[in-house]
């Protein structure tokens, strides 16, 4: 028994000796687990949350540099580039911690590609969106994004090296449970530590996005998101003062329906969100609840969002002021020309007042005759047209009016130019016009570029007159038109010339030139070397500006005692020629039409309701007269069915001409009206022609004007 007892015991003790080894390198293999599974959890929780704070904080600064370059470079920060380089320097430093997980070199150098395109495109010499700009533009947006979709994969690598972690910890921890129920309570402490550094870096990032909201709402632009179902995910503070409403109101409301003025850029929003790209629309028109304003639009592709970010500035008090700029600027050469004009138009009206003198000493005394009397009436005829071409000229150029852009041959507008020049100008001045031998079509608002062209030649006139001495006051002034074709060598030196043709209007005096130094000041607001003169100082600036908006430039070449040339370039404008319709057949220019019916003369100065009288009278009509509106309307209510034509005066007392067409409208909505106005057709006369009203003519109207116009509205 001995033996077996031995044996057993030896057996046990083996056993024993095996169980305690194996308990041994159990807990010490647990042991060393729960070392490693310790520094793990620990390793892992610090890395984390240092590099995920340091991804987050690159992203916000480098949002937050882009947010603020943007207001610099459009005007609305009181801030500078200086602000943006130290966040960006901020930035590169955070880029340091990454070097850990081995982005730090990929996220710093897509850190200087961003920076290195923010200065391209800031540094860039050109204001407008220029291809060129527009490309420079297009690699800052692309370097941002990059930067931006850098940090995302950063935060994507972090959180895949969590989730490997975590997987690994799980299994520790299940061998823990089984094995050594002693380290539980140890496992359960590293658990809680790493959630509560968990929640803390949550925490950090919800901070993080609120800082985020937090920049979005203080700048001044209006920022909308939306996302890939065209409902609005975010509004800022601007937009909720812009448009009234709070952002709980506008968050989930489709963005088409809740602003409806921006439905016209849909198919441009389809565009931005499929191609991932950005677009720009400056100085856009548009009617906001029933208000006119001017609008820079911006959109861009939100990554982050998988949708459009809207950008909205209103610049209508940017535009109102450069309006008012042109317009005061106008009329300083209005004033300017004014001088030659009365000349002349003192002339017209001596000839008017002569003759009339000499007709009515014949008629009392019985004397001329019949050829005497028909040669002072094409005097007095000859004279009176002058007088209204002047007058037209002068309201052409002084009005206000809408920038509207269209086809103009620039030939029509240089000719224009030159017949307000050979009433204005000294009489001392040779004017010279070289016109283009075919059509030289631009597109350009023809009102603007006779302002830039009247105002280079009012500075040409000066430098060859009060800017002279008296004896040697006189000159030639030269309008001429030209086309070039830009090469490679003439773009090296012209960088403005980034078009395949371009017209060029030359303005070329024999004054008394331009110094170098004063060359270089031209185009500064309000420098002048006019002061005497009371000159604003604007001219040569919004000229400048007016051409630019037109895509084209301007060059100057002068020399002292010589003269100077101004040389416009305007981009050419390929018209497509298209077969020539068929013209009704018109009324001869000097065929009068005569008729028969009752007409409604209505005008509030008798003078001319007297002339229309008279002429309608010779033609054969029967007249009946209306002082003013409400008279006009309560005629019509009388005698309508008989009224065959209304010659109706736009401006009246008591009730507008617009008012009253609308009142005969609703007698009968039939109503033939040919509107009569002294301005000429604006926009306001346009609106009423809009509205149905058949033609109009522009007092003073001749017989033969009146006869025919009258006829055409009688006749449909």
């Amino acid at each position: 028994m001995l033996p077996l007892k031995n044996e057993r015991r030896i057996s046990l003790n083996n056993e024993f000796v095996k169980t305690f080894v194996l308990l041994t390198l159990a807990f010490v293999f647990m042991t060393i687990i729960n070392v490693y599974a310790y520094f793990t959890i620990i390793n892992m929780s610090e890395r984390y949350t240092t590099l995920a704070g340091a991804a987050v904080n690159i992203k916000l600064k480098a949002t937050n540099a882009n947010l603020i370059f943007r207001e610099v470079i459009g005007g609305y920060s009181d801030k500078d580039m200086n602000v943006v380089w130290d966040i960006l320097n901020s930035a590169r430093k955070n880029c340091l911690s990454l070097r850990q997980i081995g982005e730090s070199g990929t996220l710093e150098g897509k850190l200087n590609v961003y920076r290195e395109a923010m200065l391209k495109f800031y540094t860039f010499p050109e204001e407008k969106m220029t291809p060129e700009k527009r490309k420079l533009k297009e690699d800052f947006d692309t370097a941002y994004t990059d930067l931006i979709g850098a940090v995302d994969r950063i935060e994507r690598g972090l959180n895949e090296m969590v989730d490997s972690k975590l997987s690994l910890f799980k299994i520790l921890y299940a061998i823990l449970i089984i094995n050594i129920l002693g380290l539980f309570g140890f496992v359960s402490y590293q658990i809680r530590t790493f959630v509560t550094g968990r929640l803390d870096m949550e925490k950090a990032l919800e901070d993080s996005r609120n800082n985020i909201t937090t920049i979005l709402n203080s700048i001044n632009t209006i920022l909308i998101f939306a996302d890939s179902e065209e409902k609005v995910a975010q509004w800022n503070k601007s937009a909720e003062k812009y448009f009234s409403m709070t952002s709980e109101k506008a968050v989930g409301q489709n963005i088409w329906e809740l602003l409806d003025f921006l439905k016209p850029y849909h198919t441009e929003y389809e565009k931005i969100f499929q191609l991932q790209r950005s677009t720009e629309f400056p100085k856009e028109h548009l009617s906001i609840n029933g208000s006119e304003r001017f609008l820079n639009i911006k959109m861009s592709y939100a990554p982050g969002i998988n949708g459009v970010v809207i950008c909205l500035d209103d610049i209508t008090g940017i535009e109102m002021k450069e309006r008012q700029m042109r317009q005061a600027q106008k009329m300083q050469i209005v004033e300017n020309l004014m001088s030659g004009l009365s000349n002349d138009f003192n002339n017209a009206l001596g000839a008017i007042t002569g003759t009339i003198t000499m007709m009515k000493y014949s008629l009392e005394n019985n004397a001329g005759n019949l050829d005497e009397i028909k040669n002072n009436m094409e005097i007095i005829e000859s004279s009176a047209e002058k007088a209204v071409v002047m007058v037209q000229q002068l309201l052409t150029f002084a009005q206000k009016h809408e920038i509207c852009l269209g086809n103009i041959d620039l030939n029509g507008i240089v000719q224009h130019i030159l017949k307000i020049c050979q009433n204005t100008a000294d009489k001392r001045i040779e004017l010279v016009g070289e016109i283009y031998n075919v059509r030289a079509m631009t597109k350009a608002d023809p009102a603007l570029i006779e302002q830039v062209l009247l105002n280079l030649c009012d500075n040409a006139i000066q430098a060859m007159t009060v800017m002279k001495p008296e004896a040697e006051q006189g000159g030639t002034l030269t309008l001429s038109v030209d086309k070039i074709y830009p090469d490679k060598n003439y773009r090296a030196l012209h960088p403005q010339a980034i078009g395949q043709a371009y017209w060029i209007i030359s303005v070329s005096d024999t004054g008394v030139g331009i110094d170098p130094e004063t060359l270089q000041k031209i185009y500064d607001p309000f420098f002048t070397t006019k002061s005497a003169m009371q000159a604003t100082g604007l001219g040569l600036t919004i000229a400048n500006e007016v051409i630019r908006q037109h895509n084209g430039f301007i060059e100057v070449e002068s020399r002292q005692g010589i003269g100077s040339r101004f040389s416009i370039y305007l981009p050419e404008f390929v018209v497509q020629e298209e077969a020539a319709a068929a013209e009704p057949e018109a009324l001869a220019e000097d065929q009068i039409p005569d008729g028969t019916g009752l007409i409604l003369v209505a005008d509030d100065e008798l003078i001319m309701r007297k002339t229309a009288s008279s002429i309608l009278t010779k033609l054969g009509y029967e007249i009946v007269f209306a002082e003013d509106g409400e008279q006009t309307v309560n005629v019509y209510k009388e005698k309508g069915a008989q009224i065959k034509a209304v010659l109706l005066d736009m401006a009246m007392p008591k009730m507008s001409g617009r008012e009253a067409y609308i009142e005969m409208k609703k007698i009968n909505p039939d109503v033939k009206v040919l509107l009569v106005s002294g301005f000429k057709k604006d926009k306001r006369i346009e609106d009423v022609l809009a509205m149905g009203v058949n033609a109009f003519i522009q007092k003073p109207y001749s017989m033969i004007t009146l006869a025919q116009e009258v006829k055409k509205v009688i006749s449909g």
